[in-house]
Formats: C-alpha cells, sequence, structure tokens
C-alpha cells in the first residue's frame, strides 16, 4: 500500500486512478488507467461498484471496506461523524497491520489524538475503531478485537469535560417564550409535553396525529411511541398548527412548506432561527444563560414526577441513561432530623 493507498491506486492530476490488472482490464473498460474520482470517499465508492474492496492486512484497507459497505447503513449524523473518524484512523494507524492493533498502539494513537485535538474526539475514534475490528473478524481478517475490555475511554478522572446538566428553569424558560416566534413557541410547548427529539418532533405530520393519539417514530429505535391524546396535547398540536407559515403536511413545517430536517439529518434553518431568538433573549430580557433545543428534552425528564416516569416520557430503555444525562434538576435532601 504504498503513499497510504489501495494496491494499483494513484493519485495524479487532481484525481484517484486504478490501474488494472491486464485480466480485469475488461472491468475498467479497457483501460491502463481508469479515472475514480477527485475525492477518496468518490474513489471508493466508484471502485467498489465496478470490484469487491478486500479488507486486506493492514487497517487502512479494512477502513476502506467499512467506509463503503456498513458507513452508508448507518443514520446521516452518524456517518458524518463516524466519516471524520475513519479519516483520522486512516491517516494515524492506517499503515499497521489489522492484526498489531493492540491496547498499548491505540493508547499512544489516543494520546496522541487528545492533545493535537479533544478527549472527546478520541474517545469517538476508539468508539470506531472497534467497530472497523468487530467487522474484521466478520470478514476473517482477524480472529479477535484485541482491544474490546482492554482500552478504556477518557472520563473524567483524565480531565474530561462533564456531562452538560444545564437545566431550564422556569423563568429563564418564561424569558425566551416573551421574544421567541409563535412556530418556536409551540415547538417548546409540545417536546416539554412529550419529551421527544427535535427532529423526531419537527418529522412528525398531520396523519401522525389521530383523535385519540398521537405517533411519534423514535429515529434511534424505529419505533413509534403512542401519545394519549390529553387536552394539554390537544392544545400544544392546536398551537403548532396555528404557526404554520403555510399550509402542509408536516406539523413544523419551513417556509416553503416542507420538513425541517435534511436528507443529512441536520435542521439547520431551525436551528439558525433558534440562536438568533437565544440571542435576542439574553440582550432582551433577564435570561443569561443560552440553552439549546436538547436542553428543552432534558427539562421534560427532570420535571418528570420520578425517575421511572421520565424514563418512560423519553423511551429510554436503559435507566442509567436518564439519571445521568436528563434528570439535571437539583433534588432537596431531607435532612435526618
Amino acid at each position: 500500500m504504498a503513499n497510504g493507498l489501495p494496491k494499483r491506486w494513484a493519485f495524479k492530476f487532481g484525481a484517484y486512478y486504478y490501474r488494472p490488472h491486464p485480466s480485469e482490464k475488461h472491468m475498467f473498460d479497457g483501460q491502463s488507467w481508469y479515472r475514480l474520482g477527485d475525492t477518496y470517499p468518490k474513489a471508493l465508492r466508484k471502485f467498489a461498484s465496478i470490484k469487491e474492496i478486500e479488507a486486506g492486512e493492514v487497517l487502512a484497507s479494512a477502513v476502506d471496506r467499512y467506509t463503503v459497505e456498513v458507513l452508508p447503513t448507518l443514520k446521516p449524523q452518524t456517518q458524518a461523524s463516524y466519516s471524520a473518524a475513519l479519516k483520522r484512523i486512516r491517516q494515524g494507524l492506517g499503515h499497521n497491520k489489522v492484526v498489531m492493533i493492540k491496547p498499548q498502539l491505540v493508547y499512544q494513537y489516543m494520546d496522541s489524538v487528545s492533545r493535537a485535538r479533544s478527549m472527546n474526539l478520541a474517545n469517538t475514534d476508539l468508539k470506531v475503531l472497534n467497530q472497523v475490528l468487530r467487522h474484521c473478524v466478520r470478514w476473517g481478517v482477524i480472529e479477535q478485537n484485541q482491544i474490546t475490555g482492554e482500552v478504556k475511554y477518557f472520563g473524567k478522572r483524565d480531565g474530561l469535560k462533564k456531562e452538560r446538566d444545564r437545566y431550564v428553569q422556569d423563568w429563564e424558560l418564561a424569558a425566551w417564550l416573551s421574544v421567541a416566534k409563535p412556530q418556536q413557541v409551540a415547538f417548546a410547548a409540545l417536546v416539554l409535553l412529550i419529551g421527544a427529539r427535535k427532529a423526531d418532533t419537527l418529522r412528525i405530520m398531520e396523519a401522525h396525529i389521530a383523535k385519540d393519539a398521537l405517533y411519534v417514530q423514535d429515529s434511534k429505535t424505529g419505533k413509534d411511541a403512542h401519545f394519549e391524546m390529553t387536552e394539554a396535547l390537544r392544545a400544544a398540536l392546536e398551537q403548532a398548527r396555528a404557526a404554520k407559515p403555510k399550509p402542509s403536511l408536516y406539523l413544523f413545517p419551513n417556509s416553503n412548506g416542507g420538513c425541517y430536517v435534511g436528507a443529512n439529518g441536520r435542521c439547520e434553518s431551525f436551528d439558525r432561527e433558534w440562536r438568533k431568538s437565544i440571542k435576542r433573549a439574553i440582550k432582551e430580557t433577564d435570561l443569561e444563560v443560552s440553552f439549546t433545543r436538547h436542553d428543552l428534552r432534558a427539562k421534560a425528564g427532570s420535571d418528570a414526577e420520578n425517575e421511572a416516569r421520565a424514563q418512560e416520557l423519553l423511551r429510554h430503555t436503559d435507566p442509567a441513561m436518564t439519571r445521568k444525562h436528563y434528570r439535571r434538576k437539583k433534588q432537596m435532601i431531607r435532612p435526618a432530623k
């Protein structure tokens, strides 16, 4: 693998080329130098459409196969973060044989990433590297993943920044609501009632609203959550309908009547308007510290009467997840006497 590229690959004239073996020239239009693409991901996809990518002895080839076969099956936002991690892993560890990816080497890599970038990125790279190595076992490249359970993620004791614990007080929410746009107000009202994720809320369509229930698909599990149609929920839905910029099949449409959530899973225009409203609230009201859309979901979990109710509302399968990230309200402790 010269210059970090797969066998028989070359980069010249601003693009990636493949030099087919004489026995396979017919697969590449009879060309001696076959142009694959001007970027590495494009070149990989083009090559994979013609010939199967094999995960060879070095990690870079395994990363390439994972990029072509596995990465496209993940959710858009996951693809974005994993793609960046795969690029870092390929550059930092790609020249090593897969069988040599052992704890000591990985710890050296993580320390390097944490110094150059951050501990959070190093943790992401470890997560993605584990995924690649698990697939290497499936592909028969190695017998076992030698870093599973052996390499630990950076934690608080290492100086990792603690989890977000921002709890939005009722008065802070009221201050923001006083300057927010009608659609933002309606969005907040619904999230505080059902605790849904931002993108899941923005994907709600009129077809998901029945006489006696609201159906919201959980993007992480793929399952539908069924919410009983209470008077408060019905009022929040009517509030959202009244705030539509134009008639639409979506409950929270953008200015064109379409969905705020793009093909990449991002909600850029919605997020942009949210930031504007927060800045305005800080400038014109008593609000001093900003909060995010996700903080509203955490407020829904924090304001629930107990942990079990919070877990049910947020659709978590693991109570530890609810307790660690979504029960942010400070609990009053009763003295012994």
